[in-house]
């Protein structure tokens, strides 16, 4: 397996249950999303943050704001992605 660096846009929540729920909005709009620790980059909010492709970004905030689950804060990140050859 090689791994291989990607842009992500890391959406952070003031709390889990509204990072869970974030999780969910995004995959019923058939986003591209992870769960992932909050990173430094977002400071003091909760433990978990919803992490989505940079491209997809727009589509993905506009699903969370129609939701009505806007994030509090929104970080740019690189992170390693496995990819099998």
């Amino acid at each position: 397996m090689n791994a291989e660096k990607e842009r992500f846009t890391v959406f952070g929540f003031a709390g889990t249950h509204d990072a869970l729920k974030a999780e969910e909005t995004l995959l019923e709009a058939r986003t591209d999303v992870a769960l992932i620790p909050t990173p430094r980059a977002l400071g003091s909010l909760c433990g978990f943050a919803v992490r989505v492709p940079a491209h997809q970004r727009d589509e993905a905030l506009a699903a969370l704001i129609a939701a009505g689950r806007e994030p509090d804060g929104e970080a740019q990140i690189e992170d390693r992605v496995s990819r099998r050859r």
